[in-house]
């Protein structure tokens, strides 16, 4: 593995990690990476060979915030765009979101990768789960300012985040190497509930809904909810999207279904 390519770098808010955050630190180390997770206060149930880093050495405590309204309301996701940005600029490398689950080593030749997610209509747009940044770059240098810019009591889901970045990126000198969404968002945040669930019997309500899902991005390629396939290195969760469903990220589910056949394969309990 390329050095460049050897330490996963992270942040948690919180005393303590879920199932989901430690099935994704673990599957990066089970996949032979170092993983640096930033904190600002002790937590729990970080697994064992994680290095713990002081998130002040990033960004001071006093700077933490939470999205004021609307969709996101309450989470700590703008604060993690702001440190993720100033982290990449200072040291460069990758940036994973602790609801990214690894398949295989992020042994990339290239010196910049940005994950992609399908959004329908829009194509594939170029999201900040997974970033591999070169430090005190042009784009981590605008990304930092840009942030900077905006007042975070009034900043929405997303403003300091994916949606900037898609907005920056024409703008820059240089084109960046975005990676296709079966990299890392291989399956759609419409279809969160195919990580949590499955059809074990042919049945002929399931055999109705595999048809359906054979067709629907021929006669629906808008709505089309993804998979998993050979190309893919990692799995996006969507974390927010289970928050505002309130689906339970320590719960046990389907047996079969992604979320647990990938917590057998890394060894995770329940939290």
């Amino acid at each position: 593995m390329k050095d460049t390519n050897k330490v996963i770098q992270g942040l948690w808010i919180g005393g303590e990690l879920s199932t989901m955050e430690q099935l994704s630190i673990q599957s990066f180390l089970q996949n032979g990476h170092e993983y640096h997770l930033y904190t600002y206060e002790p937590v729990k149930n970080i697994p064992k060979g994680t290095i713990v880093k002081d998130g002040r050495e990033i960004l001071s405590s006093d700077r933490i915030f939470t999205y004021q309204s609307g969709f996101g309301k309450g989470s700590y996701a703008g604060f993690a765009d702001l440190f993720r940005f100033h982290l990449l600029h200072k040291k460069g490398g990758w940036w994973t979101d602790t609801d990214v689950i690894c398949l295989k080593p992020f042994d990339f030749e290239a010196e910049s990768v940005i994950a992609s997610s399908y959004e329908g209509e829009w194509g594939n747009c170029a999201n900040i789960c997974v970033l591999k940044l070169v430090h005190n770059s042009e784009l981590t240098t605008e990304l930092v300012a840009r942030c900077e810019s905006l007042d975070p009591t009034q900043v929405g889901y997303g403003d300091t985040g994916s949606i900037l970045l898609q907005r920056l990126l024409p703008e820059l000198s240089n084109p960046q190497n975005i990676a296709a969404p079966e990299t890392f968002c291989p399956i759609s945040w419409r279809a969160v509930n195919k990580i949590v669930r499955h059809d074990p019997a042919l049945t002929p309500q399931t055999f109705v809904q595999a048809v359906k899902d054979q067709i629907r991005p021929i006669v629906r390629p808008y709505t089309h909810p993804g998979r998993v396939t050979h190309k893919s290195y990692a799995l996006h969760l969507w974390n927010e999207i289970w928050r505002q469903n309130q689906i339970d990220k320590n719960a046990t589910y389907s047996p079969n279904c992604w979320y647990e056949r990938l917590k057998r394969r890394y060894s995770i309990s329940p939290a």
